[in-house]
């Protein structure tokens, strides 16, 4: 193909993709109003949403009158368009779901599964499941699969190292493209839950966003003005390996000190077991009943847990410069009290704060983050795939 036609070919699917992205956020709007938007010629707008438009990805909505002259014809998504399944894998439960082109989840299932398992058979136990959502899905309206995996991810599909689930090289993309075809994504799934607060929560607007999985490790994902940041290797943003204290506790990975050895659940469940003296495993539930009704010995753990992350987010705050940190994963149930000292601690002490108001927040999407924007990351490669109808 020669240079220019290829030039070209790249500018109309980039510009597709900008339509699209703007009308999810402000449909429904007129082409003028996208024009204005983007810094596009009207003319340049009106190509490109016809041929969304021509594959059935937008739909005509109606006009309103913005004074003399014709009505504006305004555009918004068309829901039905595609169905996207993405997944999440956490220790021991999976989760699948299928949704539409606004985020809407139409199916869910949840499922379990022995964590000693070889990673070869639990692949299989959700390929069995995704199969059984995907199996009333018309293959023109189906746009593709992604799952997040709490790990290092190779840019090619492959879990270089996932600690918490006891994987280590598995080429899980290359399994589930076996099976299902093209697209497919595999991604780490802090970075997931970064890329569906910023398509489908309420991050749309940010133009760099922090996303923090506070689970039994902690994982951290960034979106750069639509962009994933994930590193050369696809290791980047892994913030749970920061080391905060270094005559801290070992880390899993076999450093000392790291973020999320001193402010994982984990480690909140560690402390509330040497606060109590009790010598069997806590259930974070447990921690946070007993954190609700101010029994010490919680208090004490949570307080002692939040500090940490306090430290370890300003870090991060003072590393990214963010206008947007959201916090997701089990920790994030803590709520409004977690939330309320994050936030007045970044934008007091991080040197970010000092610049601009740092918006902290709760995920907007729950315990679905990751596994929606796993399937997320399908959508510039299925518009761009997408066939005309003619």
């Amino acid at each position: 193909m020669p240079i220019s036609v290829a030039r070209h070919s790249l500018m109309r699917k980039m510009n597709e993709i900008a339509v699209l992205t703007v009308i999810r956020r402000n449909g429904p709007t007129s082409r003028r109003r996208i024009a204005e938007i983007l810094g596009l010629t009207k003319s340049t707008v009106t190509v490109a949403s016809q041929r969304l438009l021509n594959k059935n990805i937008l739909m005509e909505v109606g006009s309103v009158s913005t004074g003399p002259g014709r009505p504006e014809v305004l555009l918004n998504v068309n829901p039905d368009a595609g169905y996207i399944i993405g997944a999440s894998l956490d220790v021991g439960t999976y989760q699948i779901l299928m949704f539409d082109l606004e985020g809407r989840i139409l199916k869910e299932h949840v499922g379990s599964y022995d964590s000693d398992s070889p990673a070869e058979d639990v692949l299989s136990l959700i390929a069995h499941d995704v199969a059984a959502v995907k199996n009333n899905i018309d293959n023109s309206r189906y746009w593709g699969f992604g799952m997040s995996i709490p790990g290092i991810i190779s840019t090619t599909g492959e879990v270089i190292y996932a600690p918490n689930v006891k994987w280590r090289h598995v080429a899980v993309k290359e399994y589930f493209v076996t099976l299902f075809g093209e697209p497919v994504f595999i991604i780490n799934d802090a970075n997931a839950g970064a890329v569906g607060e910023y398509f489908f929560g309420d991050a749309q607007q940010s133009e760099l966003l922090i996303y923090l999985s506070l689970g039994m490790g902690i994982g951290g994902g960034a979106v750069v003005n639509g962009n994933l940041l994930q590193g050369v290797t696809g290791a980047g943003t892994e913030i749970g390996h920061m080391v905060v204290d270094d005559s801290g506790p070992l880390c899993r990975c076999g450093r000392q000190g790291c973020f999320e050895a001193v402010a994982s659940v984990r480690a909140l469940t560690e402390r509330a077991m040497r606060t109590t003296d009790t010598r069997g495993w806590i259930e974070l539930d447990r921690i946070l009943v007993g954190f609700s009704n101010r029994e010490p010995w919680a208090v004490q753990a949570v307080n002692d847990t939040i500090h940490y992350l306090e430290t370890g987010i300003i870090n991060v705050a003072n590393v990214f410069d963010p206008d947007t940190i959201i916090l997701g994963g089990p920790l994030a149930r803590l709520g409004t009290y977690l939330c309320d000292r994050v936030s007045n601690a970044v934008n007091h002490y991080a040197i970010a704060g000092g610049r601009g108001h740092v918006a902290v927040q709760l995920t907007s999407l729950g315990n679905s983050s990751s596994a929606i924007g796993a399937g997320a990351m399908v959508l510039h490669t299925a518009v761009e795939s997408r066939e005309e109808i003619r």
